[in-house]
C-alpha cells in the first residue's frame, strides 16, 4: 500500500510539473470560463456577467465569422438573445460556487484541469487496486505498481495539462466523475449495495453534467446493470435499480430545466449559438457525421509521430495519412489540420492488450469497460475534427481493459517469459511517449513561460 501511494504521488507530482510548466508554484495563464460561470451562478443568474460588445449585437448575423472579423468576442462562448452562455456542462462551475462566497480570486481552468485529472487518476488507481484485491490476489505487487504508472502516464493524460484550458477541463471533469462512478459500480458487482449504487448514480449524473457525450456509456451501463441484477439478484432488482436510476433521472431533469431556462429547449445545450471559427448556427447538422469516420479513424489509431534525432525526439503530427485524401476526400466540414494527434497504436501500443481475453470472473467488468470505451470511441470518430484531448474520453477505459487483459494472460500462461518481455517493452515505450509528447508538442508555451526549463531539457538530453 505504501508503494502504491508513492507511485500515485509521483504521477500527480508529474501532473503538477506539467500544468505549471516546471514552475511548480505558479500556474501560467489559462482560460477562466468555469470561473465566469461560477460567478454568474453566485449572483443568481445563468448568463455570464460578461457583456457582449455592442458592435457584435448590431451585426445582422453574429454567428458568421466574416461579419464579426473586427469585433471582440468571448471565443467559443454561446451568444443567445444578447447574452453570453457556455455550452460546457455546468457541474464544474457549480463546484466553484461555494468558493465564490469567500473569495473573489479568479480560478483558472488549468487549476481545475489539474485537480480533476488528478482525481480521475486516483479513481483509476482505486479501480486497479479493487480489481487486484478482489480477482487477482496472486498477482505480484510490482505488476500492480507498474499498472498504476501506466494508467496515470499514458498519452494523453499528461498531454492535456500543458495548455489545460476550458476544453481540457471539461473532459477531465467528465472522466473524474465517470471513473468515480465506475469504481462504485464495479464494487457493487462484488458486494451489491444500494449505497454504492446510489453513489455511482450521483457520480454518473455529474459526469453527464460535465461532458454530455458520457450519457451514452452511462445509459449502456444502466442497461447492463439491469441484466446483471436480473440474472444474479432478481429479488433485489427493483430497489437496486432505483438506487442507481434515481440520481440519473434527477440529474437529467435538472439538466433539461437548465437548458430550457437558458434557450427555451430542454435539448439545446448551446452548441447551435456558439461563436467559433465557422457559422455553426447554419452547419449544426454537420458537426457529427459518419462521413468523418475514415480520416478520424486513421488519425486516432495510426497517425504517425514526427521523429527527431535530438530533444524532444518525438512530436504529434497534424496529418500523416494519404495526401490524396486532402483533396479527393473532403466530407462536409471535416478539418484535416485541426491539431496534432498521435495514433493509439503508434504512441500507446500497450493498448493492444485491451483485445486479450479476460478471466471469466471479471466478465461484467470487462463488458462494462468494453461497451463504454466503444461508445465513447465512436462518438469521437464521427466528430468533424480530431484532437489529442478527445482521446482522454476513452483512453482511461481502454487502459483498464489492457491492464486487465495482461493480468488475465499472465495468470493463465505457464511460460510467462516471452509475454512478460513483450508487455514490459510496450509498457516502457508507452510511458516514455506519454512523458515526451506533452513537452514536444508544447515547446512554444514552455519557451514563453519557462525558457530556462527548455534550456535545461535540451542540455540534459545532449
Amino acid at each position: 500500500m505504501t508503494s502504491a501511494a508513492l507511485t500515485g504521488a509521483l504521477v500527480i507530482l508529474f501532473y503538477l510539473w506539467c500544468v505549471t510548466l516546471g514552475l511548480w508554484r505558479d500556474f501560467p495563464p489559462s482560460t477562466n470560463y468555469y470561473d465566469l460561470q461560477a460567478s454568474a451562478f453566485r449572483h443568481g443568474q445563468l448568463a455570464l456577467q460578461v457583456q457582449p460588445d455592442s458592435a457584435l449585437l448590431a451585426l445582422e448575423n453574429p454567428y458568421d465569422p466574416n461579419q464579426r472579423a473586427n469585433v471582440e468576442v468571448l471565443w467559443d462562448a454561446t451568444l443567445y438573445r444578447g447574452k453570453y452562455y457556455l455550452y460546457w456542462g455546468p457541474v464544474p462551475a457549480l463546484l466553484l460556487v461555494p468558493l465564490k462566497f469567500f473569495s473573489a480570486r479568479e480560478i483558472g481552468d488549468n487549476h481545475l484541469t489539474f485537480l480533476l485529472l488528478s482525481g480521475a487518476f486516483l479513481f483509476l488507481a482505486l479501480i486497479v487496486y479493487h480489481v487486484w484485491q478482489t480477482y487477482f490476489k496472486t498477482l505480484p505487487q510490482p505488476i500492480v505498481l507498474a499498472s498504476l504508472a501506466l494508467a496515470g502516464l499514458i498519452n494523453p493524460l499528461p498531454y492535456v495539462l500543458i495548455e489545460a484550458r476550458i476544453y481540457e477541463a471539461a473532459i477531465a471533469a467528465g472522466q473524474f466523475f465517470f471513473l468515480g462512478g465506475l469504481y462504485f459500480f464495479f464494487s457493487a458487482f462484488n458486494q451489491p449495495s444500494r449505497l454504492k449504487l446510489t453513489l455511482a448514480g450521483i457520480l454518473f449524473a455529474m459526469a453527464v453534467g460535465s461532458r454530455t457525450t458520457l450519457a451514452f456509456p452511462i445509459g449502456f451501463l444502466a442497461l447492463l446493470f439491469l441484466i446483471w441484477s436480473f440474472k444474479n439478484h432478481k429479488a433485489n432488482l427493483i430497489p437496486q435499480a432505483l438506487a442507481l436510476a434515481t440520481p440519473l433521472i434527477i440529474g437529467a431533469l435538472l439538466y433539461a430545466w437548465y437548458n430550457f431556462a437558458r434557450f427555451g429547449s430542454a435539448l439545446e445545450f448551446g452548441y447551435s449559438y456558439q461563436l467559433t471559427g465557422f457559422n455553426i448556427h447554419e452547419r449544426i447538422r454537420d458537426i457529427f457525421a459518419l462521413a468523418y469516420l475514415p480520416p478520424n479513424l486513421f488519425k486516432t489509431l495510426f497517425n504517425p509521430l514526427e521523429l527527431n534525432a535530438a530533444f524532444p525526439f518525438v512530436k504529434a503530427t497534424l496529418w500523416g495519412g494519404p495526401q490524396s485524401w486532402l483533396t479527393a476526400y473532403a466530407p462536409k466540414i471535416y478539418y484535416y489540420f485541426s491539431e496534432g494527434v498521435s495514433g493509439l497504436f503508434i504512441a500507446s501500443p500497450f493498448l493492444i492488450f485491451a483485445f486479450l481475453k479476460k478471466q471469466k470472473n471479471i466478465f461484467w467488468i470487462s463488458v462494462s469497460l468494453t461497451g463504454s470505451a466503444l461508445l465513447l470511441f465512436f462518438a469521437a470518430q464521427i466528430f468533424f475534427y480530431a484532437a489529442m484531448r478527445y482521446l482522454l474520453d476513452f483512453v482511461p477505459t481502454l487502459a483498464l481493459l489492457a491492464l486487465f487483459g495482461v493480468w488475465s494472460r499472465f495468470e493463465a500462461l505457464n511460460n510467462k517469459r516471452f509475454f512478460s518481455a513483450l508487455a514490459l517493452m510496450l509498457w516502457a515505450y508507452t510511458i516514455v511517449i506519454g512523458i515526451l509528447l506533452p513537452l514536444s508538442s508544447n515547446i512554444k508555451r514552455i519557451k514563453e513561460f519557462n525558457p530556462e526549463l527548455l534550456v535545461q531539457l535540451v542540455n540534459f538530453f545532449k
